[in-house]
């Protein structure tokens, strides 16, 4: 609006010759805390100390709760010692806040007795502060594939919004209901294992809970490790690991019999030929009743047939034979040369003597 048309309003309104309304401007809307206090202020102050201020509140129920006219003060039986009221600028602290105080706030002030009054309005929330955040379970042992979760996240105080997490990352590919209280994973899988955190909020207060879910699984991927092939008299030592939460029990067979050996670890120190054959490792987990199972195979060969080519395969020690063959033919074929190049120049120097007269034939001449 123009500022001049807004002067001839306000004077004219000082006069009583207009009613200009809803042109004081409060702070807010305000959100405030139980127990708490707020300020209403106007951000238009007036120029000059009203003659009359009244503040109205209108919410569960509708009060004057505050009236100040020629400087004499009138303040409702609910307020007093709660609020304070700067008669310059028409601001208010109302203090104590309880829940019942959210709701509308009306501030009209006039000038001159039977003025017309300027008015502004401006809202609050009461919230109670977050507090004793939890997150709690269905009961049961969690086993991926068969078990079904819920999980709830509740709190003491007003509750405007709940947000989840998983290890720190938003949380998808769940089921949560509308109001984000409770989040329902059926059937859970073993990635569904981790660090659950909720997040609960208002605009005054905030608390955040963590809760860490198990999901037993397993075994799967057992697996032995070892070598395949030894020499009589070299220890044997297979190892047998498995993915399984809880940690997988180990039970051992040789040749389809079973073994008194248990553990992850299979040992025995010195090997005969009668250790050769198939050793099977069967993993046992004790919460999912699951069990599963991988074979090895071990050959046990005499002295020498492995150590002799420092274990190398049949086709690693071909190729290490026909290398030496190479190198030795080579070494012969370069004496070969050495040899008939050494001989050329024998003959070579026998032409040069021969073309010479001896002695005896310089006589004969």
């Amino acid at each position: 609006m123009d500022p001049h048309i807004s002067l001839i309003l306000c004077l004219l309104s000082a006069l009583g010759f207009c009613s200009c309304q809803n042109e004081l401007l409060l702070n807010g809307p305000l959100n405030g805390t139980v127990g708490g206090s707020v300020e209403f202020t106007l951000i238009n102050p007036p120029s000059a100390p009203p003659f009359r201020i009244i503040l109205s509140f209108s919410g569960n129920r509708e009060d004057i709760i505050f009236t100040s006219i020629g400087g004499v003060e009138d303040i409702h039986a609910d307020y007093v010692d709660r609020i304070s009221v700067d008669k310059t600028t028409a601001s208010l602290e109302l203090r104590g806040l309880t829940l019942n105080d959210t709701g509308l706030y009306t501030v009209r002030i006039s000038f001159i007795s039977g003025g017309v009054e300027s008015q502004g309005e401006t809202s609050l929330t009461v919230f109670e502060r977050i507090s004793g955040a939890a997150i709690t379970s269905t009961d049961g042992i969690l086993i991926a594939g068969e078990s079904s979760v819920i999980l709830t996240c509740d709190a003491q105080g007003s509750i405007i919004t709940r947000g989840w997490r998983k290890d720190g990352n938003p949380l998808y590919g769940v089921n949560i209901d509308e109001l984000n209280r409770t989040v329902s994973i059926s059937p859970v899988k073993k990635e569904d294992k981790g660090d659950y955190t909720c997040q609960v909020s208002n605009p005054v207060s905030s608390e955040t809970v963590s809760k860490g879910l198990i999901v037993n699984y397993g075994p799967e991927k057992v697996n032995i490790m070892g070598e395949g092939a030894i020499e009589i008299g070299s220890p044997v030592h297979l190892t047998c690991t498995a993915e399984s939460v809880p940690e997988s029990t180990y039970t051992w067979a040789f040749n389809g019999t079973e073994t008194s050996v248990t553990g992850a670890s299979y040992s025995k120190e010195p090997s005969e030929y009668e250790d050769s054959g198939t050793y099977t490792c069967t993993a046992w987990n004790s919460i999912t009743k699951h069990t599963d199972n991988a074979v090895f195979k071990l050959s046990v060969k005499a002295q020498g047939s492995l150590g002799g080519a420092g274990g190398l395969s049949d086709g690693a020690i071909a190729g290490i034979v026909i290398m030496i063959i190479l190198v030795v033919a080579a070494g012969i074929g370069i004496s070969i040369f050495l040899w008939k190049k050494k001989g050329c120049q024998g003959c070579l120097a026998g032409r040069e003597i021969g073309t010479k007269d001896t002695p005896h034939q310089q006589l004969s001449r």
